[in-house]
């Protein structure tokens, strides 16, 4: 069974802006790219309703396409997840950044991923 890096983010922060969507978006699939196969991005809503989900997967149908996606209720077990102060999560994860900022906990992600992968190189030398 293939691990996935998956990278989680509760989609009510991402749609909260719609000035941020579109560059959150644009950061996944640099995600993606770097990534490979194994990456996975999962969005997890409280708040939203079943119209603003679809209006979200229509809006952005094209990247959520080239990228593995999943949309759940609520957290899941994953390996990297991105949320927000205070908020309980009751999943396990590998990593998790707590963050006010999406774009930053992308970017934390892209630093863990780069370290596995330089990591990686090295042991094959």
């Amino acid at each position: 069974m293939m691990q996935y890096h998956s990278l989680e983010m509760k989609l009510d922060d991402v749609v909260k802006d719609s000035g941020l969507e579109l560059t959150i978006l644009e950061n996944i699939r640099r995600c993606s790219k770097i990534v490979g196969k194994t990456f996975k991005v999962i969005f997890w809503h409280e708040n939203l309703t079943e119209q603003d989900c679809k209006d979200f997967i229509e809006r952005n149908e094209h990247l959520l396409f080239q990228v593995h996606t999943q949309l759940t209720k609520m957290p899941i077990d994953t390996w990297f997840i991105i949320y927000s102060p205070g908020e309980k999560i009751n999943c396990r994860t590998r990593y998790r950044v707590e963050d006010y900022n999406i774009l930053s906990g992308i970017s934390r992600y892209l630093k863990v991923i780069n370290h596995l992968k330089n990591k990686e190189r090295e042991d094959e030398i």
